[in-house]
């Protein structure tokens, strides 16, 4: 009984300004547990998954804490306080689900996000393989040997030349090396006119010094001078007769036929 007295003792504003405490109590433990992400793992869902059935949607959520709360401007004292304090505890829950969905459309795992990548990778792709054929084509062209380098050439001698020309002509070749100072060698030269008159045309006549045999080429390549004078008798053939010493006209004569005969 002295109990009831003292409730009875609790003026009725105090009595509506408790039961606004508990409901303010309420609200906010209920607007913390849907907007936690971790509680009951509905905040790790993937975006556009089914909700369980009599659940109120996000969308629905978002709306009710956005939907502004009427301030108490009665005559109990602290009620004004308390719904402000609600009306501001609704905008924050508001505000963090904003928050919220743009995190979810800026996430980088978005497809838009990776067929950009990928557009870009492809250019970059076809690019270094351009570059690579390129360089293949550069160093298959440097190994390729010219087409434009000719083989080495190896003109004969001219006095060679001269010589297998006489020989086509059907003329045999007569070449005299000699030395101005010895007598032999200046009397065999002056044979030598006399027997071009006599044979005509069926022989040509060359002078040379001993150190001129390698002028001649393969016409002398077989042949060695070891003194003057020295008279080599060449026939169509390709055949060589040597003369040593000195000779007249007339043997020059003979040996030429027996070289024209063999």
């Amino acid at each position: 009984m002295p109990k009831q007295g003292q409730m009875t003792q609790i003026s009725r504003p105090f009595q509506i300004a408790l039961v606004a405490l508990g409901l303010f109590v309420l609200v906010w433990f209920v607007a913390l547990h849907g907007h936690n992400p971790g509680a009951g793992g509905s905040g790790s869902s993937a975006p556009g998954s089914t909700s369980a059935p009599g659940a109120p949607s996000a969308a629905a959520e978002a709306k009710a804490a956005a939907a502004p709360t009427s301030i108490y401007r009665g005559a109990a004292p602290g009620l004004a306080g308390l719904s402000r304090a609600i009306a501001k505890a609704h905008g924050a829950v508001a505000q963090s689900q904003r928050d919220a969905k743009r995190v979810e459309t800026s996430d980088p795992s978005n497809p838009s996000g990776s067929a950009a990548s990928t557009s870009v990778s492809a250019p970059a792709s076809a690019a270094s393989s351009a570059t690579g054929a390129s360089q293949a084509a550069t160093t298959a062209h440097a190994k390729r040997p010219s087409s434009t380098t000719k083989p080495a050439v190896h003109t004969a001698p001219a006095m060679q030349t001269a010589v297998e020309r006489e020989l086509r002509q059907g003329k045999t070749v007569l070449v005299l090396f000699w030395d101005p100072r010895g007598a032999d060698d200046v009397a065999v030269r002056r044979e030598l006119p006399a027997v071009r008159h006599a044979l005509g045309a069926r022989v040509a006549v060359h002078y040379a010094f001993a150190s001129q045999v390698g002028a001649f080429g393969t016409i002398t390549h077989a042949v060695q001078v070891n003194q003057t004078p020295t008279l080599l008798v060449v026939n169509t053939h390709g055949q060589t007769t040597t003369l040593t010493g000195l000779a007249d006209a007339f043997s020059i004569e003979q040996a030429v036929a027996e070289s024209r005969r063999s």
